[in-house]
């Protein structure tokens, strides 16, 4: 525990260890607990099995070694975006499973902002690696403050350019989530938009032209800005929506269309 929030890779990194790429072999172990405790179809997670796997208790042995990782060996944004969004998807998992959550994050105050991991010498929580890191310092929905000050070490780490993708692949534990996927720096861009596919051809979006109204995610709300504003939330729509007449009818009328939100299941995917 550190300033009142969960260090989950707290403990001693090995005096010997192998010399791996850290971030390389977690992302090995994701994808491993991924095909043995998560159903890609459903998007649900197998939390009480996972807890007491050999699998994820080596995950959590080598999530130490974050102590010791350069973050400067990621490079590209896409090895960044992926590196990121796969360890904010992991730390939630982890938070779930160290806090015994059962029912919903909300059981635990401030979820996203209490738990972290310890790279290098700083502590990232959910909250830091999405609003910090991969939304480029941008101030959480309804937050008053930026996250990073502008001396904070960690600014010299986020993603320059905002990707409004990643809420389509950020997975915060709760049934309203996207699907939680792997994501690789190769394949990034084919992905994320397999996962904005995914998520607006899903039920988190309605589009009824006979009604002119639209049902959204309050995802789309929530970052509204990320997206490039209202036009910018119709145009994404539209790129990614497969039904002709729905697409049809957003790219002719969307801006005239009612919109109405849905509601937000915080309920844990399990």
């Amino acid at each position: 525990m550190t300033n009142d929030r969960l260090l989950l890779n707290d403990g001693n990194v090995p005096l010997v260890h192998p010399c791996i790429d850290v971030a390389a072999e977690l992302q090995l172990r994701i994808g491993r607990l991924k095909r043995d405790y998560y159903n890609s179809e459903t998007g649900r997670v197998d939390y009480l099995a996972l807890r007491d796997s050999e699998g994820f208790v080596a995950y959590c042995e080598c999530c130490r070694l974050l102590q010791e990782y350069d973050l400067l060996n990621l490079q590209t944004s896409p090895e960044k975006i992926a590196f990121w969004i796969n360890l904010y998807n992991s730390l939630i998992i982890h938070g779930i499973i160290a806090l015994n959550v059962r029912e919903t994050v909300k059981e635990t105050y401030d979820f996203f902002g209490h738990i972290i991991y310890r790279i290098g010498i700083a502590d990232y929580s959910a909250d830091d690696i999405e609003h910090g890191i991969l939304r480029g310092n941008r101030r959480p929905p309804y937050g008053l403050f930026h996250l990073f000050s502008d001396d904070d070490p960690r600014m010299a780490y986020q993603v320059e350019d905002l990707d409004p993708r990643i809420h389509f692949a950020l997975v915060c534990g709760s049934s309203s989530c996207p699907p939680i996927n792997y994501y690789a720096a190769d394949d990034l861009e084919m992905q994320l938009d397999m996962a904005a596919e995914n998520f607006i051809n899903g039920a988190e979006v309605e589009v009824l032209p006979e009604q002119n109204l639209l049902k959204l995610s309050p995802i789309f709300k929530w970052y509204k800005a990320d997206f490039g504003g209202s036009r910018g939330v119709l145009e994404t729509l539209g790129r990614y929506l497969l039904n002709a007449e729905e697409r049809n009818f957003l790219l002719d009328q969307g801006q005239h269309a009612k919109i109405e939100w849905k509601d937000y299941d915080w309920a844990l995917n399990s």
